[in-house]
């Protein structure tokens, strides 16, 4: 049976997988499948630049130069944007970091990691948000004569009314969404971090969740542990789950074809449009910017104290600039047996 040549190396990115970032760092899901990516990555990188595997490489080979090298790589031969280079880079520092804690990585090392300069991103960006109009036109395309139409309304209404990010919705339940008041009703929001947060949402929203739970048989009480979007699948005698990112990918390419039929023009839809747009929108209603970020689920540290003076009556107060008059949208309407399967070694240290 064949060993680790560093298995100092593998148990380091199976605890900073299944240990510290989950539970000591309390990382949220996404991000950990954000390290997961990186470090596979990098550990690909190693295999096509110098022919080791997980099952070869060590601790050294984490260091200044390879990773220097790592970041040409990612562009040059996987063609991967700026943004996702220097996102890598972030995360893989990360890890290095964690190593250097661990006594793996030498402080000096680390600090010529540190140093590593992101690369620069000299593409123009577009800041892209929809108009009024735009969400209007988006919110009227579901046919709301079929039970899917009525659900892709209410999560199209929901995503944009609520500012969520598409994970947080698809991780919702039904008790999250509080509307006992229909003019006070509130979703209840676990976002990045694990942090919580409450958000007003709109009377509108309300009725349309109405709908939504009349047209899948929904009783609040009875299924309020349920997820609020589940899908059947079909390789598991039709046992419904919750919604995943893919759904939410093919409803936004669904609606994007048919608005693009009558405005050819109309922006790329995805789900952080919705809350981009939501963000302006509030913006443009005279909503201060520390309190949508707060809103939003912003988690930088240097404005928490500014944000925990915003209250869920002042965020709802806000909303109201935007519902009243023709401001809304809503208005009209490990032993080591797998020592020669890289995939299984991947798996059994957490980045798969």
């Amino acid at each position: 049976m064949k060993k680790t040549k560093d298995p100092e190396l593998f148990a380091a990115i199976t605890d900073f997988m299944k240990v510290y970032s989950p539970i000591i760092r309390r990382k949220s899901p996404n991000t950990i499948k954000s390290y997961a990516g990186a470090i596979n990555v990098y550990l690909d990188y190693l295999k096509d630049t110098k022919g080791k595997t997980l099952l070869t490489a060590t601790t050294s080979d984490f260091n200044c130069n390879n990773i220097v090298q790592f970041m040409d790589w990612l562009q040059i031969k996987r063609g991967n944007e700026v943004s996702s280079v220097n996102q890598r880079l972030a995360h893989i520092r990360t890890f290095c970091n964690y190593m250097m804690k661990n006594n793996l990585l030498s402080f000096d090392e680390l600090s010529k990691i540190n140093d590593i300069a992101k690369l620069d991103d000299l593409r123009k960006i577009e800041f892209v948000f929809l108009s009024i109009d735009d969400v209007k036109s988006v919110l009227q395309l579901p046919d709301t004569n079929t039970r899917v139409g009525i659900r892709d309304r209410f999560f199209l209404s929901l995503l944009y009314d609520s500012g969520c990010r598409d994970q947080e919705i698809l991780d919702l339940a039904i008790k999250d969404f509080i509307t006992e008041d229909p003019d006070a009703a509130e979703l209840h929001v676990i976002g990045k971090g694990s942090n919580y947060r409450v958000t007003p949402i709109s009377k509108d929203v309300v009725d349309i969740f109405k709908q939504y739970c009349t047209a899948f048989d929904i009783d609040p009480k009875r299924d309020s542990k349920e997820f609020m979007f589940t899908t059947r699948n079909t390789r598991k005698n039709g046992e419904s789950g919750k919604m995943s990112d893919d759904n939410t990918q093919r409803i936004m390419k669904k609606y994007e074809k048919k608005i693009r039929e009558q405005k050819p023009d109309f922006p790329h839809l995805h789900a952080h449009l919705f809350r981009r747009t939501r963000a302006m929108h509030l913006y443009l209603a005279g909503v201060d910017l520390p309190l949508i970020a707060e809103w939003l689920g912003h988690a930088d540290l240097e404005t928490v104290q500014v944000y925990a003076r915003a209250t869920v009556e002042m965020k709802r107060k806000a909303a109201a600039k935007l519902s009243e008059g023709d401001n809304s949208v809503f208005k009209g309407d490990v032993a080591f047996k797998y020592a020669n399967d890289e995939d299984k070694l991947r798996k059994l240290c957490g980045l798969k």
